[in-house]
């Protein structure tokens, strides 16, 4: 199902938020949904593969990459450590050329920036908790963070779910199956209909 100009599927919303669960999930149903691959300095982890996961560069190389303009967006993530994470514009200039529906899971800044990158190409969809209560509680199940890390995050989310409001829908990931069939109405109704009627 591919259109001569393809899509961008924008995907943010705070971390715990279920985000990577409800993604895999619609990407099963929708095989033709490619997952975008982002850049970073920071270290590739054993189980990580080298552009499936991430294009992994150095922080010169990153720099140098703002630079030339090479990137459509970029953040310096946990400032503690000074990692940089950005999104190549020529991949998402190629994904779009060659027609495909292109899934970027992005921080909600980089998700602002990439929607005005690319207004008539996009569709943006930001995914909440349902409360701040069960957000600690994913944030303390998944057992990646110390506690220092998860208030940090807790801290965070109500200026994340401020900026949530600039995105095109807002999908609240109470109920994963109910979460997963909203996305797919949403794709349903902006792009496959679309698609069909070109």
């Amino acid at each position: 199902m591919t259109s001569q100009q393809g899509r961008l599927i924008i995907v943010a919303g705070p971390s715990g938020a279920g985000k990577g669960t409800v993604e895999n999930a619609v990407m099963e149903k929708n095989p033709e949904i490619q997952f975008s691959v982002s850049v970073t300095t920071r270290p590739q982890r054993d189980y990580e593969v080298e552009g499936e996961h991430y294009f992994f560069i150095s922080k010169a190389d990153f720099l140098q990459r703002i630079e030339r303009n090479e990137l459509v967006e970029w953040q310096e993530v946990y400032s503690k450590n000074g990692h940089y994470y950005g999104t190549l514009r020529s991949y998402v200039d190629a994904a779009l050329e060659q027609g495909k529906l292109l899934l970027i899971d992005i921080d909600i800044k980089g998700g602002i920036n990439l929607k005005k990158a690319y207004p008539d190409n996009s569709i943006s969809i930001f995914i909440e908790p349902p409360s701040v209560e069960a957000l600690e509680q994913r944030l303390i199940n998944r057992k990646t963070d110390s506690p220092e890390q998860i208030r940090i995050r807790l801290d965070r989310m109500p200026e994340e779910m401020e900026l949530g409001k600039q995105f095109d829908y807002t999908i609240v990931n109470s109920e994963l199956s109910e979460a997963v069939n909203a996305f797919t109405e949403i794709l349903e109704n902006q792009i496959y209909q679309q698609q069909r009627s070109i």
